[in-house]
């Protein structure tokens, strides 16, 4: 039974995968075959990951035509946005009081990491190490747990922050520029700044919101 869950988790993070990173598009038809080949995981296994993908909105299924994966919700997208703007300052100003020299380096050293694929235009490695920043506060601060709720909670944004990546002309090195702001007040402890910087960051979406819909209606939610 454990060997039989741990297919059904390995298909689910596959496959979230998949869909998070565009890999399956918004909108798109799922072939079940399709994945039991390039996974080499059984059909049981991947079926009951469809299911539990279905629950978080990632996947629909129309009766007589297939299984599909969803369109973006825009107001979702606000709604995690929302969440994270709220918890997150907060989150960045607690862990400065619990960091180290060594942590101080290590967030001087994903700027720099990010520096180097924005010049490469390595964009997957980009958001990667996205992720890696603002999950690293929560972890000096001993809220992983947060994190992990945030992530399933903020599915959605992902898809949107991820789909920014294939739309020419948003300003990526705004992101970085925003982030050593971030790590600046961080390094300064100006904690109304770190909270101010955090808000402005998270405020990317309103304006990237209108280039991406725009861009690539087909793979939002109609309102």
């Amino acid at each position: 039974m454990n060997g039989l869950a741990n297919y059904q988790d390995e298909a689910y993070n596959l496959i979230k995968k998949l869909i998070l990173t565009l890999k399956l598009h918004p909108g798109e038809r799922i072939n079940i075959a399709d994945l039991h080949s390039k996974f080499n995981i059984g059909t049981t296994p991947i079926r009951e990951a469809i299911i539990r993908l279905r629950r978080e909105g990632l996947i629909f299924v129309i009766p007589q035509s297939g299984t599909y994966v969803s369109k973006i919700n825009l107001a979702e997208v606000y709604q995690g946005r929302y969440v994270r703007e709220h918890l997150e300052g907060l989150i960045v100003t607690e862990a400065v009081s619990a960091m180290t020299p060594r942590d101080h380096a290590q967030l001087d050293q994903i700027i720099a990491a990010q520096e180097i694929q924005l010049t490469a235009h390595d964009y997957d490695q980009f958001f990667n190490l996205d992720e890696q920043f603002h999950q690293t506060f929560y972890q000096l601060t001993q809220k992983q747990f947060i994190w992990n709720w945030l992530e399933l909670l903020n599915t959605q944004f992902n898809r949107f922050r991820y789909l920014r990546l294939e739309v020419s002309g948003l300003n990526w090195d705004q992101i970085l520029i925003e982030h050593r702001q971030i790590v600046e007040a961080v390094h300064q402890g100006d904690l109304s700044k770190i909270q101010k910087t955090v808000q402005q960051h998270l405020h990317m979406l309103d304006s990237d919101a209108h280039v991406v819909t725009k861009a690539l209606p087909e793979y939002f939610e109609r309102t």
